[in-house]
């Protein structure tokens, strides 16, 4: 009888134990709108999961959905670590640009020099200018690509005229701006619809990074790549939901904010640049295909029209509150 008991006991004492290890396990949905081959999968995403479990002993766990797999389309990628459908997501701030006017300036010519300066001077207002957009969300990381290039269809773009009228897609409203500046149609469409709108005729061009020549297959409809105009990133962010992360030990969260922040922004800003030679390398090689570098006298007259560009970008954004140029003149010194 007394050994039915204790070993009773020492089933019941094991069900306990299995139980609170069970309890102690946090597993964070992560939302990627890009499939598993994208640049940044295994090296950030996959590498943050990796080292989050180890530096939690295995409490914290992530687990990635790629491609969309918990909801498609990228331009509702925030809402989705908003509404906690997922804890975690990465996607682009300009597919909402109205919630993010601040962050977004970052994108206009005359602010940065680069993508790793761009980066570093995102994170360098982060706390003064831009943490209150991300409204019940945490950043763990915020980068960009590196500029943009001009990718058309089947015209030729050596000078400002020849922008003259021909419909362009953006990734932001001030992206948008610039382009109309430059006397180009903007037309803002997430980067996975630039395939077909561009192949099909429905966008003449794209204003983009040049990794998505490789990671959206912008490579194939591309006849002309169009380098050297006024610098204009495009960024990117992974948010977590500010609730899940307020619901985690102190320690857990010691872990995030270990693992994230300037250091994996910078690091997936270099990726992404890398990726982006890489895919200008392959388009050179390709028959038909030609990279048109602006002559001197044509950067010049981009310059001048992205400035009054950003002059209608920070006017409007003015207007609605938000003091644009303070932040504007925050991030370019």
């Amino acid at each position: 009888m007394k050994k039915t008991i204790i070993r009773t006991l020492g089933v019941a004492l094991a069900l306990t134990c299995l139980h609170t290890t069970a309890s102690a396990e946090t597993v964070l949905k992560f939302a990627s709108f890009v499939p598993a081959k994208y640049v940044l999968h295994d090296p950030v995403f996959q590498k943050f999961a990796d080292d989050l479990a180890k530096e939690t002993n295995g409490e914290v766990k992530i687990k990635i959905y790629p491609a969309g797999a918990l909801g498609k389309g990228p331009v509702e990628q925030y809402q989705r670590a908003v509404r906690r459908i997922a804890e975690i997501s990465y996607g682009l701030p300009g597919y909402t640009s109205s919630v993010f006017p601040k962050t977004l300036l970052i994108e206009l010519p005359g602010v940065t020099q680069g993508h790793q300066d761009a980066t570093k001077k995102l994170w360098k207002v982060m706390d003064t200018h831009l943490r209150k957009e991300f409204k019940r969300t945490r950043p763990l990381a915020l980068f960009v690509t590196p500029p943009a290039v001009l990718m058309m269809r089947d015209k030729a773009v050596n000078s400002l005229a020849d922008l003259k009228g021909l419909k362009i897609r953006a990734s932001s409203k001030s992206a948008a701006a610039i382009l109309t500046a430059y006397g180009a149609t903007p037309v803002q469409m997430p980067a996975t619809k630039v395939y077909t709108s561009m192949s099909t005729g429905v966008v003449d061009g794209a204003l983009m990074g040049t990794g998505s020549l490789l990671i959206f297959k912008l490579i194939e409809p591309t006849k002309y790549v169009t380098m050297g105009l006024p610098e204009m990133p495009t960024t990117l962010f992974m948010v977590m939901n500010d609730q899940a992360y307020q619901e985690l030990s102190p320690k857990n969260r010691a872990a995030v904010d270990k693992l994230t922040g300037l250091e994996m922004s910078l690091r997936s800003a270099r990726l992404e640049a890398n990726f982006g030679e890489i895919g200008l390398k392959k388009f050179r090689g390709l028959p038909g295909k030609q990279v048109i570098e602006l002559s001197a006298a044509a950067q010049a007259e981009f310059a001048k029209a992205a400035q009054k560009g950003v002059a209608a970008v920070l006017k409007d954004i003015e207007g609605k509150g938000v003091p644009a140029t303070t932040i504007y003149n925050a991030m370019k010194n």
